[in-house]
């Protein structure tokens, strides 16, 4: 079985998560300069493109090193290098899954946002301009988080991977997450409007 490759060869699964992280970091990037440049013709973003608030300044200022990025990337490494010590695999497959699940997740997002904001600039199939609302951002990232926790959820139940597993339970706490904050969040714009 192919996870089975990673979990004997720590640095694989290492590089690879390293990879997928990276490249989460560097298409927000790429989305936000877009959105800028291109996509702000057509939609606005109430609270700004990036949605996780650890980045949020980091994306606003288009800062291509990001110490809370690497500072992440440090701690999550070595917490699947404290497992993968542990010597319990299923331990680490779970773990490992939950991280690359989520990037997965995070990364048809990414492109998506990539492909809907290049044509705008010429507005290219699309007129009009949309505000979307940070709770909506959320409340859509949050269920599209879900949608993958279902696949991943129904991958594991085909093959019993625990790789799949933790792939699942990592998008579902994202989901909850985003959903959970997405309701927060439009309390708080609907009390924030009721006293304006």
């Amino acid at each position: 079985m192919m996870v089975d490759l990673f979990t004997k060869n720590f640095w694989l699964a290492i590089g690879t998560w390293v990879v997928l992280y990276g490249l989460d970091y560097g298409l927000t990037l790429v989305g936000a300069k877009l959105y800028r440049s291109r996509g702000s013709k057509h939609y606005s973003f109430s609270e700004g493109y990036e949605l996780n608030p650890v980045f949020k300044e980091d994306i606003a200022r288009l800062r291509v090193f990001s110490f809370r990025f690497f500072l992440l990337l440090i701690f999550s490494s070595g917490l699947l290098a404290i497992l993968y010590s542990a010597n319990f695999p299923p331990a680490f497959v779970l773990a490992w899954g939950a991280l690359v699940g989520v990037q997965l997740s995070i990364l048809h997002r990414h492109i998506r946002n990539l492909a809907l904001f290049y044509p705008a600039h010429d507005s290219g199939g699309i007129s009009g301009r949309i505000e979307i609302k940070h709770w909506l951002s959320l409340r859509l990232a949050g269920v599209e988080s879900l949608y993958f926790c279902g696949l991943f959820l129904f991958l594991y139940l085909l093959t019993g991977s625990l790789f799949m597993l933790g792939a699942a339970a990592g998008c579902f706490s994202l989901g909850l997450r985003a959903v959970l904050d997405s309701r927060k969040n439009r309390r708080l714009a609907t009390k924030s409007e009721a006293k304006s």
